[in-house]
């Protein structure tokens, strides 16, 4: 069995600059973990449609209630590795719980930080209720924005040096508030580590002694939250690899260098905003292009719509299964075994991929 506990916590050395009230920014994780097996224990419902937010229509939730089985159950003894999730812009902490349940289920505790007034709801422990910021759309849907960004990853014969420099004139010129959130989304990880730094020491709690914090601490995310794990590689030493889901590169990194094993994951339509990853880095990483994608299709979205402009026309279970196979492989190596240096490719099926190198 699969298990899943959740905590609220508040940062109380940072205001939230999305608040109504100036009031300290309020967090939410949801953890994924390996659970000790109880008979007639009946699933909870984590993915629901008010969770998928302006996603939420005519979706058939019948073939993944039945393949994704999350239970309210005490963990195993443990320890395990820790890997951080963060969600895409408006997005939800729960919108890969396939993938979260896959790592649990081999070995992993997955926490999935809600990004508050950022992701589509969050429903606090407490019974509190904060929903997604709509006022926020205007700042990143803007007409000139998507006009400009249309042209960006259009323009597919760009080198990488290329690609890179338009992206940065783009971000110059309609992104900043994006830039500025993907510093305030690495601080809410921040805070969730310093928290669960303290659980793994409190005897009261279920994360007593459970993390194995030896090699580090690994991140994933989808779309901005895979910008998130990006940030985490450059920055957080106690982040020690991570994998970035279709997200574009935001920040003005200049030319930091990634020194931690990265996997870029994409479809090729976003091929000239991720081009950051290819070039400065020093450590392996897996770039991998999936064949007939689009940017939903790397949530469980995938499950639930057809809607190939969403989704695209890939095949389901091998896009998904292939999705797990590569993220666990790639913790496998670089966070459990801390094979720091290793670049030959990940033993996975590599019928769902259009694309893959190890840079």
């Amino acid at each position: 069995m699969v298990g899943t506990k959740c905590i609220d916590f508040t940062d109380e050395t940072r205001k939230d600059e999305l608040s109504k009230n100036n009031e300290n920014r309020r967090l939410k994780v949801r953890f994924y973990y390996p659970g000790v097996d109880e008979e007639g224990k009946e699933p909870l419902k984590v993915l629901t449609v008010e969770k998928i937010g302006n996603f939420g229509k005519n979706l058939d939730f019948s073939t993944y209630d039945q393949l994704v089985k999350i239970y309210d159950v005490e963990m195993e003894k443990g320890p395990f590795p820790l890997i951080l999730f963060s969600h895409g812009y408006s997005g939800c902490a729960e919108q890969n719980t396939y993938l979260c349940k896959y790592l649990a289920e081999h070995g992993y505790i997955v926490a999935s930080i809600s990004h508050t007034y950022e992701e589509s709801i969050t429903d606090f422990e407490d019974g509190s209720v904060i929903k997604f910021n709509k006022k926020l759309i205007w700042k990143i849907m803007n007409p000139l924005n998507l006009l400009d960004q249309a042209r960006l990853l259009k323009n597919t014969k760009l080198s990488d040096e290329e690609a890179l420099k338009k992206f940065d004139i783009h971000q110059e010129k309609y992104e900043k508030f994006m830039v500025g959130r993907i510093a305030e989304w690495n601080k809410d990880d921040l805070c969730a580590i310093k928290k669960i730094h303290e659980l793994a020491e409190d005897k009261d709690s279920f994360l007593y002694h459970k993390i194995d914090f030896s090699n580090g601490i690994g991140a994933t995310g989808h779309s901005f939250g895979g910008d998130t794990a990006y940030f985490h590689c450059l920055y957080d030493d106690e982040v020690s690899c991570g994998v970035n889901m279709d997200g574009g590169l935001f920040g003005f990194f200049g030319d930091t260098v990634n020194h931690k094993p990265f996997m870029q994951i994409l479809n090729k339509g976003n091929k000239t905003v991720v081009t950051r990853s290819r070039i400065y880095h020093d450590a392996p990483v897996h770039y991998m292009v999936f064949r007939d994608m689009k940017h939903l299709g790397f949530s469980d979205l995938k499950f639930l719509t057809s809607k190939a402009s969403s989704v695209g026309k890939a095949d389901t279970d091998l896009v998904m299964n292939t999705l797990n196979e590569a993220h666990l492989a790639f913790f496998d190596r670089y966070l459990k075994n801390a094979d720091k240096e290793n670049r030959t490719e990940l033993d996975i099926n590599k019928e769902a991929l259009e694309e893959y190198e190890v840079l």
